[in-house]
């Protein structure tokens, strides 16, 4: 069983404020900014005068704030979900949209490394071909610039984890310590040849 601590230590860096503030920023005051110049729009091509405040013009605002809110609630809580869950002969990984479950076995650990994002920018993600991606924030498939597929799911940190598997697409991951999770599949590789 792992312990608390190294459970923390072996999770994915959490999301933080930098996608958060610009998901916000389209989700909810750009369509509220678009509303109200629609309604103001409506006042002056009515004239003020003949302008009545009634239900329907508050109905829309608050409707138009209820939908823009609501969407943008359940996009926040994509973003945290993003986690790892560890078990005897697989790991998995939750990630916003998406999954992605790789055997213990499929892990192919000894070309594994922990990478620095900012001096190797061969391994950071290009293109997304299923993925969800806001500043800081990058999950789903991508293809990285050096070309190979990854299935990706790092918050805006620096250091991340290269996992490449047997599959035709690798892991690149951003634990809270590398090295941790690393050491940890690497004992539970171990532990999975001995049986």
């Amino acid at each position: 069983m792992n312990s608390p601590a190294l459970d923390q230590q072996i999770q994915l860096l959490p999301a933080g404020s930098t996608p958060r503030l610009p998901m916000f920023a389209l989700c909810v005051l750009l369509p509220m900014a678009i509303a109200l110049a629609a309604a103001l729009w409506r006042i002056a091509d009515l004239g003020l005068a003949a302008w009545q405040p009634g239900p329907d013009g508050w109905n829309f605002i608050a409707g138009t704030a209820t939908v823009v809110l609501l969407i943008w609630f359940a996009l926040d809580r994509a973003l945290c979900r993003h986690r790892l869950e560890l078990g005897a002969d697989q790991l998995t990984v939750k990630t916003s949209f998406y999954s992605r479950c790789v055997r213990l076995p499929d892990l192919q650990l000894e070309q594994a490394r922990i990478i620095d994002l900012d001096e190797r920018g061969d391994f950071t993600p290009a293109r997304k071909t299923n993925g969800h991606s806001l500043h800081g924030f990058q999950s789903g498939h991508f293809r990285l610039r050096n070309g190979q597929k990854a299935f990706v799911a790092i918050a805006g940190g620096r250091r991340a984890l290269w996992l490449p598997t047997a599959q035709a697409q690798g892991l690149l991951l951003q634990p809270v310590q590398p090295e941790a999770l690393l050491q940890r599949l690497r004992e539970l590789a171990a532990a999975g040849t001995r049986r």
